[in-house]
């Protein structure tokens, strides 16, 4: 073995720290190589385990050439409740068919709801593929009916029910709709808010005069996810709303959410308040503005290539619509500038 995984597995249990290096060496073990690995987890206590697989999460998220699927398929059986969803989680974007049967089991039979809760997330994922064309499998009505009768069980804890109808709100499934408006209308606040989540995923126009009051909701969290939603659903009513959102709002979750809508929604109503946004002493404000323009126009870029491709137009530059002595004295945008110019930075 050319990357004496030996040595390494013994470092990992013994320094406090990791060293990034050698966690770069646990990518694609094969079955000899996960024997050691098996060995050397047994030795580690619990708090390293668990410390281990959210370092490797984390890494897999940051570096897409690190594969640690091995590790994360086969620590999806582990006595450790957190050790299993970090193990969910490591496996977002796998494609493999083969997870559907063990995350059905995990979501009907493991004794712990937080996992439970992970595992209807990580079967949504392949409900999302399937709709989207990117996944053919057999399991597909296993796995939507599994999550509609996981939230629709009175019985089972709120946070699995919730994360069910998160997980089947892409579905075509005729009925889905129900479930959401259902939700929307419980009284439990989490339960609500995952009911606005799932309506950006459902992705249907129908749900914006549901999204719209809901910005002006006294539970962040109520205004996070609408916010959120009315940005997946480009919902052009909603510019103005979210304007002053950016302008009033206290939460700096919320507000970061509704400049992200903007940059979705697009208009040059939503790239004037961008601008104006750019002006907020708050960095991280700032650079949300920053990253919402920079996605105002590439899909901008994306619109006149299509205009140009049916059109047979040439458009080397489309600034033009937009010249640089173009001024208008927008009463909104003025408000936002004045809003923004006078609270203070905290």
């Amino acid at each position: 073995m050319t990357r004496r995984l030996a040595d390494i597995l013994v470092s990992i249990g013994e320094n406090e720290k990791f060293n990034y290096q050698a966690l770069s060496n646990l990518s694609d073990l094969n079955a000899q190589e996960m024997a050691q690995f098996k060995a050397a987890w047994s030795r580690y206590s619990l708090e390293r385990r668990q410390k281990l697989m959210r370092t490797l999460v984390e890494l897999s998220e940051e570096r897409i050439e690190y594969d640690y699927r091995p590790i994360f398929r086969w620590a999806l059986r582990d006595a450790d409740p957190l050790v299993r969803i970090f193990a969910i989680e490591g496996l977002w974007e796998d494609e493999n068919p083969a997870l559907i049967p063990i995350l059905h089991r995990m979501l009907r039979e493991d004794e712990e709801a937080a996992v439970r809760a992970a595992a209807a997330l990580g079967l949504g994922r392949f409900v999302q593929w399937h709709e989207l064309g990117a996944l053919e499998t057999e399991f597909i009505e296993e796995i939507t009916q599994a999550l509609w009768d996981s939230f629709q069980n009175e019985s089972e804890y709120l946070d699995v029910r919730r994360r069910a109808l998160e997980a089947i709100a892409t579905s075509s499934r005729p009925g889905v709709e129900r479930l959401i408006e259902q939700a929307f209308y419980m009284e439990e606040i989490p339960m609500r808010a995952s009911a606005l989540y799932a309506m950006g995923q459902n992705a249907d126009t129908r749900w914006i005069p549901y999204l719209l009051p809901e910005l002006e909701r006294v539970e962040a969290e109520l205004r996070l996810e609408a916010a959120r939603s009315l940005g997946e659903l480009e919902a052009r009513p909603a510019v103005r709303p979210l304007i002053h959102l950016i302008a009033v709002e206290s939460d700096l979750e919320v507000r970061l959410a509704a400049i992200a809508a903007l940059g979705q929604i697009g208009g040059d109503e939503a790239r004037r308040a961008l601008e104006a946004a750019l002006e907020w002493e708050d960095e991280a404000v700032a650079q949300a503005a920053e990253d919402a323009l920079d996605e105002l126009h590439h899909s901008l870029g994306s619109d006149f290539e299509l205009i140009e491709s049916i059109l047979g137009l040439e458009a080397d530059h489309p600034e033009t619509l937009w010249p640089d002595d173009f001024t208008y004295d927008d009463p909104l945008e003025s408000e936002l500038r004045r809003l923004l110019s006078e609270r203070d930075p905290w």
